[in-house]
């Protein structure tokens, strides 16, 4: 792929008409018009500063990327026309139409029906092989492919494969490795299989003192009376709450705070397992055990299942750790959109309001609030998919075409209401702070702006944080890219903010 795309005549056209080789040559493709935010009128600061107000400008080194952080309680700006934007970017791996998938439907044919003739019949026991090798041997082939692949990336294509050359030299290189997904067929068992290799998607290996599986029938059920007459029939086979419990010094030192850590995957896929590597990172950097939640997931189940599941999942949390203003929720793509619902039950049985589906009502404690909320790359809008989740899969590298026609169609028949369902058409009032991480050319772009306008409407404390040119959850390839570390870093200092507030909250109280 490397030798084919340096041979390849760039791409050439009104907006990118010079070709994109050299290192040391500035961007061919001007998109400033069409950024919501004119970023060279913006402060720039080395550093993440929180609690200013304001909107900046990070820079962290002068040969890093930069981003977006803005804390302002005013909206923030419209997302631009997703399809003009398109129209801005090097798009295609920088080969204008030769590499379009939708521009070349045969070959979607053929790749699809060789995919059925000459592998599916042996995929599922290959990934059975796979998943038996140790995690450290996969982690380590992972690791030592990309350390030998960057540097030729680099001397062959440089950042002419990338979205736009201000990407990271290290985005050019990993857009021109899964850029090819877009073309095969995306089922659920490969959705699952590929987010359960998660963990292998860093730099280190776990390194938690402790991590209990957590296989609890009764604790979250304590208080709610005769549990026959509070848990509906559907539900009453599925009242044991799962998941692995991270900690940080052991189980007999916990930490002061708690992180609950909500995993994604379309509602299709995810599990515990995959993102517990990344998990554990993020608790060594702020020091806090970390509960990991499992919920079933479509199409077995349906929405109220999932809702059902994390709904109890909190509750005994919240009976475990006892003071839930200790306790801060990490929602990430789907999973973020499980965790506005939750935050949005609390708050509207606050308000009397009815529960959508009814019988969480006994369950949801309005009085439980979290401490706040982290909403990475939020999937928040299910109804009729526009703008960004349209046009923006053409080059994203997590949600592709193929994705989308494999994971959109289960909205119809898995969601009962997707308006109603959808946690950005409801209300934000009574939310406790949110930070939300998201890239300006990710498919849930417009609806994480969406949410953060609407949230800040109603009155929320909520922090945006935005990178250019990045696909979508991009801070889980923290391994790989910049930018990725960078998002990592910024929501480790959020929660270390959110947790000063609350002490120095305490204190003047």
């Amino acid at each position: 792929s490397l030798f084919l795309l340096s041979k390849m005549p760039p791409r050439d056209d009104k907006n990118n008409n010079t070709t994109p080789r050299s290192e040391s040559s500035t961007s061919t493709i001007n998109d400033g018009n069409l950024s919501p935010l004119a970023t060279s009128e913006l402060t720039v600061v080395s550093s993440v500063r929180l609690g200013t107000q304001s909107t900046v400008l990070v820079r962290p080194h002068p040969n890093e990327p930069a981003f977006v952080q803005c804390e302002s309680p005013q909206p923030y700006a419209t997302p631009p026309s997703a399809k003009l934007v398109n129209q801005t970017l090097n798009l295609n791996l920088g080969q204008s139409w030769l590499l379009a998938p939708e521009r070349n439907k045969l070959l979607l044919w053929i790749i699809k029906f060789l995919n059925n003739l000459l592998v599916s019949w042996w995929e599922g026991a290959a990934m059975q092989a796979w998943d038996q090798l140790p995690i450290s041997w996969r982690r380590a082939l992972c690791l030592t492919l990309w350390k030998w692949y960057l540097p030729l990336h680099k001397r062959i294509l440089g950042r002419s494969t990338g979205i736009h050359r201000d990407a990271s030299l290290e985005y050019h290189a990993m857009t021109t490795v899964m850029y090819w997904g877009r073309f095969f067929p995306v089922s659920v068992q490969r959705m699952r299989f590929s987010l359960s290799q998660l963990n292998i998607w860093c730099q280190e290996p776990l390194q938690a003192a402790h991590v209990e599986t957590i296989r609890d029938q009764e604790t979250a059920l304590q208080g709610l009376g005769d549990p026959l007459l509070v848990i509906p029939q559907c539900q009453r086979n599925h009242t044991t709450v799962k998941g692995k419990f991270i900690y940080r010094n052991g189980p007999d030192q916990p930490t002061e705070w708690t992180l609950m850590w909500i995993y994604g995957g379309a509602f299709l896929s995810g599990d515990v397992d995959g993102n517990l590597t990344k998990a554990d990172l993020i608790s060594r950097k702020i020091n806090m055990d970390v509960f990991l939640a499992e919920y079933r997931l479509v199409p077995e189940y349906d929405a109220d299942d999932i809702s059902f599941d994390m709904t109890l999942a909190y509750r005994w949390l919240c009976q475990r750790r006892q003071n839930p203003r200790k306790i801060l929720l990490l929602g990430i793509s789907s999973g973020a959109s499980v965790c506005t619902r939750m935050l949005q039950y609390m708050a509207e049985k606050q308000r009397g309001q009815p529960l959508i589906p009814s019988y969480l009502g006994p369950l949801v404690d309005a009085s439980a609030m979290p401490a706040g909320a982290i909403l990475m790359g939020p999937f928040v809008d299910f109804t009729q998919p526009q703008g960004a989740l349209v046009e923006y899969p053409k080059h994203d590298l997590i949600v592709n075409q193929r994705v989308l026609e494999t994971g959109l169609p289960y909205l119809d028949t898995h969601v009962p209401d997707r308006t109603a369902y959808s946690p950005v058409h409801r209300s934000f009032e009574g939310l406790p702070p949110l930070c939300v991480v998201v890239s300006e050319h990710e498919a849930v772009y417009d609806m994480s702006v969406t949410l953060v306008n609407r949230a800040r409407a109603d009155g929320v404390d909520c922090t945006l944080a935005v990178w250019k040119y990045m696909c979508h959850v991009f801070s889980f390839l923290d391994a790989f890219i910049p930018e990725g570390r960078q998002s990592v870093e910024f929501v480790c200092e959020w929660i270390r903010h959110r947790k000063q507030q609350q002490q120095q909250g305490r204190r003047q109280g």
